[in-house]
Parts: structure tokens; sequence; C-alpha cells
């Protein structure tokens, strides 16, 4: 009877929040969705996210900006090359060995497929969560869970509106729910925020529109579940310390804040070290990609909830550049319009665990 009742929760909960502009994707019903897999077990769950930079598969779409990703555009994005790309992210995904991942930066389900079926990780069986999105560069987010951690319910695109800017498009953030072992439900939201093209400041407001997005969801979700299990991650295109993060998404770096209603960031006490970060741009440091979780998370008297200082950057010395001044620095597929064929993408990925008892 208590699933019977969360799934009704949860349908009419997605109900509520789809926006009505967006027409071109909705959550599939519960019925057809592949969430009959076996009841989660218990132990810790990986939780992942992956920045990927341009995974663009070597078809042209008419409504895509992916012309410089075919094989007679910008960087001969052939399927030799493509086949490497996916290749390298393969052999990152099997190294971090998450149970769930989200994904920054891919095309299309196909891209997806194909990464899931690469023989390096296709025994991990990953089920895809993904909606296309207006972004105007062709590019969305998504997340890849195994059913054996984690059992999905439902999920929703959230298109991001900017009055002030009717003509500018940027990916949808998506809304995934699900149970781990034991029933408890989980919330998962998967972001990729505008960048900083055009200057930090200029940029900003476009931020903190989004931030107000999120927040206003999480706050949907708070309300309907006062100990709602909430992990967000991301590429938000702000530091931990940005007033994106911290005055709208209202995302504490105190742990002791973790009352009802209240998001913690764990990237904050990272963030305070030198020489480390996400990414490596323009001979600096920045921690861009992050996990904010819901303060029931951290109750250590929960059945679940994280596993304190779990949260790292994945950065093995076979990711970085490995000379010169950013020798430290992710080593990407597409360096000064060369393809490299050893290379990753522009982010490293972060990770975090969850005990699951």
């Amino acid at each position: 009877m208590r699933k019977i009742l969360t799934c009704l929760l949860l349908c009419s909960f997605f109900a509520c929040m789809a926006p009505s502009e967006n027409t071109e994707s909705s959550a599939p019903s519960l019925t057809d969705s592949p969430n009959e897999g076996p009841a989660p077990t218990d132990g810790e769950l990986r939780i992942a996210f992956y920045n990927v930079e341009n995974l663009f598969d070597t078809e042209d779409n008419p409504e895509k900006i992916d012309e410089d990703f075919l094989p007679e555009g910008k960087y001969a994005w052939t399927p030799e090359k493509y086949q490497v790309k996916l290749k390298n992210l393969a052999r990152v995904i099997k190294g971090i060995q998450p149970d769930i991942i989200g994904l920054a930066e891919i095309e299309n389900r196909k891209v997806l497929e194909d990464l899931c079926a690469h023989p390096l990780i296709a025994d991990q069986g990953y089920r895809i969560v993904h909606e296309e999105s207006p972004d105007m560069r062709g590019i969305d987010v998504a997340l890849l869970y195994r059913s054996e951690a984690f059992r999905y319910l439902d999920h929703s695109a959230q298109r991001v509106n900017f009055p002030l800017e009717q003509d500018y498009t940027s990916r949808d953030f998506l809304l995934v729910a699900g149970q781990v072992k034991g029933g408890e439900n989980l919330y998962l939201i998967v972001n990729h925020w505008p960048s900083r093209r055009g200057g930090m400041e200029e940029s900003q407001p476009r931020r903190l529109q989004v931030a107000s997005q999120v927040r206003g969801i999480v706050d949907q979700l708070y309300g309907r579940e006062q100990d709602a299990n909430i992990v967000l991650m991301g590429d938000f295109n702000d530091d931990p310390d940005n007033r994106s993060i911290t005055e709208v998404l209202k995302a504490k770096s105190n742990w002791e804040q973790k009352a009802s209603g209240s998001l913690l960031n764990l990237m904050s006490d990272l963030s305070q070290k030198e020489d480390e970060g996400s990414l490596y741009y323009d001979n600096n440091w920045n921690l861009f990609d992050q996990f904010m979780v819901s303060g029931h998370l951290l109750d250590t008297q929960s059945s679940f909830g994280y596993v304190n200082k779990s949260v790292d950057i994945f950065n093995p010395d076979w990711l970085r550049v490995g000379y010169g001044k950013a020798s430290l620095a992710p080593k990407r597929a597409i360096f000064r319009g060369e393809f490299q064929p050893d290379g990753f993408s522009d982010h490293f990925p972060i990770a975090m665990d969850l005990l699951v008892k």
C-alpha cells in the first residue's frame, strides 16, 4: 500500500510541476517506465556527475548547432573520433563505478545509448533518463542509473524561462524521483546552468534566474515531504561562494544549519583548497561542478544519508594534461581545434556516497 500511495503522490506531484509551455516532452507514465527491476540493495550508493564536453554523434541534426561535429565540419568529427571519445568517457565512468551519474553536454539519447553499450561499462546495465531541451548549442543533461541500486519512479524536464531575454534558451534541468533500499524516496536534480560567456557579471542574471527556478522546485519538494532526500548535482558555472548558489539557491556551507528546508553544499570545503577544482580556465581553477544535499541526508541517526567526507573530485593523473603550466588541468578531447585521442573533457567528474542501511 505504501508503494502505491507513493507512486500516486509522485504522479500527482510531477503532473502539477510540468511546465505548461513544454509541449515537446513529458514524463512517461509509470507503467511505461523501466521501474520494475529488483529491489535496490543496501550498502553504499555512489553518485557522480560529469560534464563530458560536447558528446556529439556524427550525424547532422538540422534543429541543432552541430555543424562543427560532422565529418566535414570544423573538427572533422568522424565515426572513428566519436568512438574514441566514447571509449575514453567509458573509461572514466568505469573508474568511478557510480550507481547513478548525471551527465552534461550530451547531444541526444543516441549518444547515451552508445555510451552505455560500450564494452567497458556495458555490464553495468545503465538505464537512461533524458529529455531534449531547447539549448542553443543543442546539448542536454541526462541521468544514468543502475536499477539494482535505484528504483526509478518518474522524471520531469524543467524548462527555464528568461523573462528579460525571451529569445535566449538554455538547458532544461532534470528532476528524477526514485527509491533506494527500504523504500526511501530520493530526488535527484541534474543541472547545467548558463555559461559565463560574455563575462561573469554580464551573464550572472541568467544563472540567478535558473537558481530561482531550481530553488522553487526544492521548496515544492519540501512542501510535500518535510524530510525529503534531495541531491542537486551539476555544472553550475558558478563557484560555491557565488550569489546564485549562496543567496538564491540558499545552499549553505555550515553543516550545523541543517534545518528542515535547507540545502548544504558538500563542495564548500574543497573550494578552499588551492590548485584544485573541477575545471581550469584562464590560468585559474574553478569548482563549478558541485553536489548539494538536503539537511536530512546529513542526519547521522537516519537509515539513509551522506557518507561523511566521501565527496571528491575524480582527477587521477591519466585525466590530467601532464605537462607545462596547465599540467594538472583536465585533458580535453579537442584542444586548440585539434583532436586529442587520449583526451576526455575540460571538466573533472565529481562523486559522493550515500549509505543505505
